[in-house]
């Protein structure tokens, strides 16, 4: 395959021109990487150009519509993902100097306030739905994750019983991912993971789902289902479901420009 024909255009130049857009999260400024893409599309004409191919204007402008839709759903993704960073435990209090005694008094009002609402809502509330943390040790290396993890399971609990599910759990699971663009790069992203068990109506925990997923309110922070099993007892009890969810959610790191 020569380097300037059209197949080398549409199977090397231009997939990798879509593959640089993964440091989109080393991107101070959208501006910047709108800058770039379009000096790619220069670049790449130049190369058409050298080898005689005339290239059809329609498909170059095909292909950065398709780009630039590509950077804006990048850009929407990273909007999803600092939201949980502008959550009030993360930002608040994830900066500040690990105080053990002030998460654990933040872990006991939330759990009393969720055990309040559930019983409100008629949910039994498990008591692992606080409990379910990855770092158990007294001085965390990095206390933004751990108050991240608190956040996910304030959330997964309020969202199970505005679903008005019937009972619901936080199960185990490994909490914390790092995301990466290569083996040897920096850390872009803690993936935040979190583990629950819910049952009652198949309505119900349908909305659990959505919930999860969607949130309650526009505003709301908005999760990855990593994972999903529901089962259900098609002769005893056809209406009930159960279902077990993993979802994740996103925190940047504090300089996107480096690891932390």
């Amino acid at each position: 395959m020569r380097l300037a024909s059209p197949q080398f255009l549409f199977w090397v130049l231009l997939p990798a021109a879509v593959l640089v857009l993964a440091g989109w999260w080393h991107a101070a400024d959208l501006a910047r990487r709108e800058e770039a893409l379009d000096r790619q599309a220069r670049e790449l004409r130049a190369e058409l150009g050298k080898g005689g191919y005339t290239y059809s204007a329609d498909t170059i402008r095909a292909r950065l519509k398709s780009l630039e839709a590509e950077t804006e759903m990048l850009r929407v993704v990273r909007e999803e993902a600092a939201s949980l960073a502008r959550d009030a435990l993360v930002r608040d209090l994830g900066e500040r100097p690990f105080q053990l005694i002030e998460f654990e008094r933040e872990r006991a009002t939330l759990s009393a306030d969720a055990q309040a609402a559930a019983e409100r809502a008629k949910v039994k509330l498990d008591a692992s739905a606080f409990e379910v943390l990855a770092d158990n040790t007294e001085s965390p290396s990095q206390p933004r994750r751990r108050w991240a993890q608190l956040a996910l399971a304030r959330e997964a609990a309020a969202r199970a019983i505005a679903a008005k599910v019937t009972t619901y759990e936080a199960l185990p699971v490994p909490a914390v991912r790092e995301v990466r663009t290569s083996v040897d790069g920096p850390v872009i992203a803690d993936q935040i993971l979190f583990s629950v068990r819910v049952t009652g109506a198949s309505a119900r925990v349908q909305e659990f789902v959505e919930y999860v997923a969607l949130g309650v309110a526009p505003s709301d922070l908005r999760f990855v289902i990593e994972h999903f099993v529901l089962r259900k007892d098609g002769t005893t009890a056809p209406d009930q479901a159960a279902a077990t969810v993993v979802f994740a959610g996103l925190l940047p790191p504090l300089n996107p420009s480096s690891a932390p």
